[in-house]
């Protein structure tokens, strides 16, 4: 019973933080919200949109009926790109550097032979992304074009057939909704940023200012005050999970497996590999200052060599060892694979196994320094 009314308190004093509510509870659900309102979409396919400039300055060669055709082919109902005629081409230009275009696409005033190609000039701002895409793009319809020209007027002209044939990773594999995607992400950052902010920040402050030793000269033992912090932690993590699992599943209609038993044990093993490692880094930092600078720089690498929102297996070597170290990089794969997703070149007995020497490692690593963590030599 008094260990019962001793961890209530601890966890009513713990939520009253401005930092702990926001950080653990109302953060993971706002971030959550962010990416899905602006990466998510609605889950079907999402339109690409450009604007493209054609300067008309009498130009035979955007005279062209071929020229023409390929332009109508990709504009409009039919293609990605919004027409805008301009009869001058500095004007189409100075309409691109302010963003009203992505691309400007204008023919040579001269007049060509007909046996030479047709002379047409694609201008595109240099760093801006979409007018890059879009310039490739129009090279792309244009290529098309030459080769459509040439199967029609050679006789011998050889095509080749190609067929684009989707390959699952596994019997599972399927297409990602991106809500789906990041779910597993944002509840894994909730669960690093309670182990690795709350835990080690609350066990050196009592401990620096003094509060473990008096609390030690009532009848609480350091292990029932050790439970409590546990169980401080796991209720924080509980409810922002509660929260996390009601946005997704009410709002977002989440429907991939977040409730499978073996996305909730998977859910288990994250909360003990975090909780663990935040108990490692309080063997290390006595004070406040060096816990928060601890707590950040794993927490900070974890999450973004974790490969928690985009890929990390393309990166150099030089880096990516760290991302074959890190037990979030397993964590959050196990997760996916819990959903049907499969993204990273990693076998299912590693993505158990890695966490649980993380977790082994950590323990004992803390079990050595319980006596100073807790404040009890």
């Amino acid at each position: 019973m008094r260990f019962i009314r001793f961890s209530k308190g601890f966890f009513i004093a713990e939520i009253r933080e401005f930092e702990v509510l926001f950080w653990s509870l109302v953060f993971p659900i706002l971030l959550y919200f962010f990416l899905s309102s602006v990466f998510g979409g609605d889950g079907g396919s999402s339109s690409i949109g450009f604007k493209l400039a054609v300067v008309r300055h009498s130009s035979p060669a955007l005279s062209s009926e071929l020229i023409t055709q390929t332009i109508d082919a990709i504009s409009g109902d039919a293609g990605p790109f919004t027409l805008s005629h301009f009869q001058d081409l500095d004007e189409a230009l100075t309409a691109m550097k302010q963003g009203k275009q992505d691309l400007v696409i204008s023919g040579a005033e001269e007049n060509y032979p007909s046996s030479q190609s047709i002379p047409v000039e694609l201008h595109n701002i240099s760093g801006r992304e979409s007018s890059q895409v879009a310039a490739n793009i129009m090279e792309i319809a244009l290529d098309k074009a030459n080769i459509e020209v040439a199967r029609y007027t050679n006789p011998d002209f050889v095509a080749i057939s190609s067929e684009t044939i989707p390959v699952s990773i596994t019997s599972t594999s399927k297409s990602v909704n991106y809500k789906d995607y990041i779910f597993p992400s944002v509840a894994l950052m909730m669960m690093l940023s309670v182990a690795l902010f709350n835990c080690p920040l609350s066990l050196s402050y009592y401990r620096s200012s003094g509060i473990n030793k008096k609390l030690y000269t009532t009848p609480l033992r350091p292990h029932e005050y050790f439970g409590a912090h546990l169980v401080k932690l796991v209720l924080t993590i509980m409810i922002s999970l509660i929260l996390l699992y009601g946005m997704a599943w009410f709002i977002y209609k989440v429907r991939s497996g977040i409730f499978s038993l073996s996305f909730l044990l998977a859910l288990g093993l994250a909360m003990i590999t975090f909780v663990s490692f935040g108990l490692m880094i309080s063997s290390f930092a006595r004070k406040e200052s060096s816990a928060g600078i601890f707590g950040q720089l794993f927490y900070q690498t974890m999450m973004f060599l974790g490969g928690f929102f985009f890929p990390v297996f393309g990166l150099p070597w030089g880096i990516r060892w760290l991302v074959y170290v890190l037990p979030s990089t397993y964590l959050v794969e196990l997760l996916r694979r819990g959903m049907g997703i499969h993204t990273a070149p990693l076998s299912a007995l590693s993505l158990i196994a890695v966490p649980l020497a993380w977790t082994a490692l950590s323990v004992i690593v803390f079990s050595f320094n319980f006596r100073k963590v807790m404040a009890y030599e």
